[in-house]
């Protein structure tokens, strides 16, 4: 039986800014169209700059209205693979796209890279609750990052309708176990942080929580990358009065590889709902102790054996597990997690994965 590979339109954020939602929408493109698939896209990204302001209505969001002058896309594609935000704003923006799948018979798909949407759901009341539901409810199916993701879309959709699919790490900088074993360094504690500097990421309380330790002289060496924010530029002086700190800026490809291989221990006290940040597979391929907050995408995948999950993202809960650390435990940890990894979370099966969900029997 032949395998029929339909015409795809994805719809979602593309970098620039760089995102972990904007990487995933990038290398998806990039290897549907690898694999043989004819391949569209809708770039609903509005601005080039991160920004903390989620789900907020601003004037100069409206510039989104720009991109349903590409609606019609819609009508020469089969599969409709979309990646909306969770606030009421963020989802309601891809009505249009939806309805228009819906009404021409266009299978629609919701990829979801979070685990907010059971939480605005809830909080949400009368008539705007009535549109978000069944703004959702209008797509056909539905993907998640990790099992207990699901809870997420289940007020939505069937369980059968509910496909799990975890995250990847970039092909850019994917490393064979045996390099990494002969190149990383357990000699001394070394922390790293990558991602957008937003303080709901923890970056904030994570470097007042250094700095504390500093004052007790209790020196950690960090390296941090990732775009600095308008809203957050102080942060930049935080870090210059950290004696053992380094700001790199943004990194990609062959500085993040390096970053990845001097770093041991790698840091999100995050205190958004994350799913399942792409940045924590990256360390764990890279042989790194984990430390990150406690959400449901994370505890699936962290744990006792390959890190630690802080309860309370705030200042003296890092404080208290940064001083739990040692030597032996970042080297025993951080391996297990290079070798549950490595070659797990490639960016050729993710895309492998969600072709398969794309392609149907003819």
């Amino acid at each position: 039986m032949l395998i029929h590979k339909n015409k795809v339109l994805i719809i979602g954020p593309f970098p620039d800014p760089i995102t972990g939602l904007s990487i995933s929408n990038a290398a998806l493109l990039r290897g549907l169209c690898a694999n043989g698939h004819q391949v569209d896209f809708i770039n609903t990204e509005h601005s080039a700059n991160v920004s903390s302001e989620l789900g907020k209505f601003s004037f100069s969001k409206l510039n989104f209205l720009f991109f349903y002058c590409k609606i019609y896309k819609i009508l020469k594609n089969d599969i409709i693979y979309m990646t909306p935000g969770q606030t009421f704003f963020g989802v309601m923006k891809y009505l249009p796209f939806v309805l228009t799948a819906k009404l021409f018979k266009r299978k629609s798909l919701f990829h979801l890279h979070g685990n907010s949407v059971k939480d605005v759901y809830a909080s949400l009341k009368g008539l705007k609750r009535k549109l978000y539901s069944r703004t959702i409810k209008c797509f056909d199916e539905s993907i998640v990052l990790s099992p207990s993701l699901k809870v997420n879309m289940r007020p939505f959709f069937n369980d059968s309708d509910i496909h799990v699919e975890h995250n990847f790490i970039q092909e850019d900088i994917a490393i064979s176990l045996s390099e990494l074993e002969s190149k990383k360094d357990y000699k001394e504690i070394k922390l790293i942080f990558i991602s957008n500097l937003l303080p709901e990421k923890g970056i904030n309380n994570l470097i007042d929580a250094l700095l504390k330790l500093q004052s007790l002289d209790i020196n950690f060496k960090i390296k941090i990358a990732g775009n600095i924010p308008f809203n957050n530029t102080n942060i930049s002086d935080k870090i210059a009065q950290l004696k053992s700190g380094e700001y790199l800026g943004v990194v990609s490809g062959e500085k993040k590889r390096d970053l990845l291989l001097w770093g041991n221990v790698f840091c999100l006290p995050t205190q958004l709902e994350e799913g399942q940040p792409i940045s924590i597979l990256e360390a764990m391929t890279y042989g790194h102790f984990i430390l990150a907050t406690r959400t449901p995408g994370i505890s699936d995948i962290i744990h006792d054996k390959n890190g630690a999950l802080l309860e309370n993202y705030d200042v003296a809960s890092i404080m208290k597990q940064l001083q739990l650390l040692t030597l032996n435990q970042v080297e025993q940890k951080g391996i297990f997690n290079s070798r549950f990894a490595n070659n797990r979370f490639t960016e050729a099966s993710f895309v492998e994965r969600i072709s398969n969900l794309l392609s149907t029997n003819a």
